[in-house]
């Protein structure tokens, strides 16, 4: 496999990832409104999201630079 073609796999496999992330993210906003009530099931849901929003800020540096490679490989 070529370097462009292992980058664009790379880059298509970390963009499927980090839809997922915000998937789970946007899945744990809504259980959020349901549990205000409940501080513990709230506390253990503000974790997920802190470890999630840490995950989706790698996943999305991790793209950028995936694209910079691929658009500097097609320069050169």
């Amino acid at each position: 496999m070529s370097t462009r073609k292992h980058l664009k796999y790379k880059y298509l496999k970390t963009k499927i990832a980090l839809s997922q992330t915000i998937q789970q993210l946007l899945e744990i906003n809504r259980k959020r409104r349901f549990f205000k009530e409940d501080p513990v099931r709230e506390n253990k849901l503000n974790e997920e999201l802190k470890v999630l929003n840490a995950t989706a800020e790698i996943q999305a540096r991790t793209l950028k630079s995936y694209e910079e490679s691929i658009q500097a490989l097609e320069r050169a």
